[in-house]
């Protein structure tokens, strides 16, 4: 056997919220997959164990030998494995930990073992969490070492002994190698920044990249409470954290700017400050979410959302200033969960002095699995070529099987001969069509290959596709897709600032904005875009195309193939699922199989 074929291997393992596990063979990524895709249950939190089985297995098929596996992380409590809060956590269930049940007795100094055996002896709390977890004390909880020691050897066990070579990494520096390495341009005289909730005991970093390409971190900080603040303002408003603060960004834009100004000098301005290029506490008060339930008292739910997005922007703002003014760099690079903030993204772009701006895929820590195996490799890995690096459509149903199944059901209508034409026509006259093909994205966004799509300057088809499927809360903008050579036309771009993830925000050219109103926000008129090249998905980008030639709109809006509250559809089986179990119409499969379902 080619003895270069089986080297140069690396696992890489996310083990915290929304974990993956991840493949770099001769320093390419091969595989990202989200347990939560694998398991059903959206941002799923512990050890990724079908993950990393799915890579070990794909690792065997091809031949190649993993050499190394990474951790992404060097201080999770084990606590977190027993009991993974967002498994199985209501929205009363984090109204009580975070309140009077659990934070509020630990701030007062008074005990809350009572709180902790409530969370052990949940019923709800019943999964295999894989970890051989029944033997451990509480010391495990808190000796990190031993924890490291208890994962090492349980990955050991489950690759049969294959992987031994096992390392613990830093969680903020794998934000930074998969923030600048699996980027397309690894400029020189740039600065690299991570913004989450907590990573190892800190939740802000700042690298610079000189003009020798040389990388060293200039600071950091333990007291970036943006994430904290933006996660406890979501559970203020009754909704879910750590999962809906995009319902939250999306909500701010309907508050008057002088509302929301209100609330943000009131409530918000003086929690944090920047002091050169950390964020700091200011005057923060111990317990921020009795705080924050205080100071709110009495403002409309809009004017609250919209105040803490103004904080988010203002601190980030001043941040990036103050980088650019020392360190004279006009390239940045920004990954951690606040990165997955758009309207935070837009105003960052659009700074004076910033030339460019990369914000990678789904820069929150589930991309740490491919952050882990970039900083193992560095300069020796190769930057991301496309997104498309899940399971494949018919992982688990062959093709055969699928055809049967469909000419079997009764109310299913099966054409194998349908194309991208065929489709754009249905999606010209105003109909709504699911598509699946290929490998599934990787991420929170669907980009073409597990999507819902329709005519974007149909207004009237948000509605309807949240009465069919998507269930979403009133004020949620839809994405846009759009082909880069004509994006210019409908999106604002002077610095050609490339966003081809959903990742940053763009303002709409006022007189086309008719055209692609359906995938815009509905109030403020900016769009969360998929600019889309030929390369990255050809099929896709020839479906729009299509789509273009009838109604001169070089766009979609798309949506992730989901049902509400599930993650995005995977494999056909998922797909299938996904589909019965809603009033859609119309399924596109593989780029030949369109499935009609009579509604009943």
């Amino acid at each position: 056997m080619n003895k270069n074929k089986n080297s140069d291997c690396v696992l890489g393992i996310n083990v915290s919220h929304n974990a993956s596990a991840s493949l770099m063979y001769k320093g390419e990524i091969l595989l990202c997959v989200q347990e939560e895709r694998l398991t059903n249950k959206k941002n799923f939190f512990g050890y990724p164990k079908k993950s990393i089985d799915y890579c070990i297995n794909f690792a065997k098929n091809k031949s190649i030998k993993i050499d190394k596996g990474v951790f992404t992380t060097q201080k999770l409590p084990i606590f977190n494995l027993k009991y993974p809060i967002s498994h199985f956590f209501s929205i009363n269930d984090y109204l009580d930990y975070f309140g009077d049940k659990y934070y509020g007795r630990k701030i007062k100094g008074l005990s809350t073992k009572n709180y902790i055996a409530k969370l052990k002896n949940n019923k709800k709390n019943t999964e295999n969490l894989y970890l051989p977890l029944k033997k451990l004390s509480g010391k495990y909880d808190f000796n990190f070492s031993k924890n490291r020691e208890l994962q090492s050897n349980f990955l050991i066990k489950q690759s049969r002994g294959l992987i031994r070579n096992i390392e613990f990494l830093d969680h903020h520096s794998c934000h930074i190698a998969y923030a600048y390495f699996s980027s397309k341009k690894r400029l020189k005289n740039s600065a690299i920044i991570t913004l989450d909730s907590e990573g190892d005991g800190i939740n802000q970093n700042v690298w610079i990249v000189d003009k020798k390409q040389k990388i060293q971190k200039i600071s950091e900080s333990s007291q970036c409470d943006i994430a904290r603040a933006y996660k406890l303002t979501t559970l203020l408003l009754k909704m879910k954290p750590d999962e809906h603060e995009y319902k939250v960004m999306g909500l701010a834009p309907y508050s008057k700017n002088k509302y929301s100004m209100n609330v943000y000098k009131k409530v918000y301005k003086n929690l944090l400050k920047v002091t050169g290029t950390r964020i700091l506490h200011n005057n923060r008060p111990k317990d921020l979410y009795k705080y924050l339930i205080e100071s709110t008292s009495g403002e409309r739910f809009d004017n609250i959302a919209g105040g803490v997005q103004i904080f988010v922007e203002e601190l980030v703002k001043k941040l990036f200033l103050n980088i650019y003014k020392k360190y004279k760099v006009k390239n940045f690079y920004l990954s951690g969960g606040v990165s997955m903030n758009i309207k935070m993204n837009k105003i960052i772009k659009d700074l004076p002095f910033v030339t460019n701006f990369f914000v990678q895929p789904s820069g929150g820590d589930e991309s740490l699995s491919m952050g882990g195996c970039f900083l193992e490799k560095k300069f020796n890995s190769k930057p991301l070529n496309n997104i498309y690096l899940g399971r494949d459509l018919f992982d688990d149903y062959s093709e055969v099987k699928f055809i049967n199944y469909v000419k079997n059901k009764k109310n299913y209508k099966l054409n194998s001969n349908f194309s991208h034409k065929n489709a754009a026509y249905l999606l010209s006259k105003g109909e709504i069509l699911a598509v699946a093909r290929g490998r599934e994205e990787f991420g929170a966004r669907a980009l073409g290959n597990r999507s819902i799509l329709a005519d974007p300057s149909n207004i009237r088809i948000v509605q309807k596709i949240n009465e069919l499927i998507k269930n979403r809360d009133f004020w949620m903008p839809f994405a846009l897709s759009i082909l880069k050579e004509k994006h210019k036309k409908f999106l604002l771009n002077k610095k050609n600032i490339n966003s081809e993830y959903m990742t940053v925000g763009y303002d709409t050219v006022e007189k086309m904005h008719s055209l692609i109103e359906a995938g815009t926000h509905r109030y403020d008129k900016s769009v969360r875009p998929q600019i889309l090249e030929k390369k990255a998905n050809s099929d896709y980008y020839n479906l729009i195309n299509e789509f273009y030639k009838k109604k001169k709109i070089p766009a979609l809006l798309n949506t992730s193939l989901n049902l509400h509250g599930f993650p995005i559809a995977s494999t056909i089986k998922e797909v299938l699922q996904t589909f019965e179990n809603s009033d859609l119409k119309y399924l596109y499969i593989n780029d030949k199989y369109l499935i009609t379902k009579q509604i009943l």
